[in-house]
């Protein structure tokens, strides 16, 4: 008995099919592949752009309890930041007292 031989079974099979046939044999396989590198090229670039760290220090963290009550943590960087930026003063540190705001002119009216 003659021993099989997958490729040349293989070579033959293709050589019988029809132009058309022989046509998608080249060219699905080669888009294939191409395609599933590039979906995976683009959902890696989306993710490296959605992934993007935001550069600084958490300062504050607000919860809000079923109630609706509003709890405010200050975080170790929150004392540089107030010292730094005057305007991050204007939220008060949780257990002590909100500074007190510059009074207005007084107006001729």
């Amino acid at each position: 008995m003659e021993s099989y031989n997958f490729w040349q079974d293989f070579f033959d099979t293709y050589q019988s099919l029809s132009d058309w046939m022989k046509f998608a044999w080249l060219v699905v396989p080669p888009a294939f592949v191409l395609g599933l590198v590039a979906l995976f090229l683009w959902y890696r670039l989306a993710t490296k752009r959605a992934a993007e760290p935001e550069i600084g220090t958490l300062a504050y963290t607000v919860f809000s309890n079923q109630n609706g009550d509003l709890r405010i943590y200050a975080h170790d960087g929150a004392d540089a930041l107030t010292a730094e930026r005057s305007e991050a003063a204007l939220l008060p540190l949780p257990g002590t007292k909100p500074p007190a705001l510059a009074k207005p002119p007084p107006s001729d009216v």
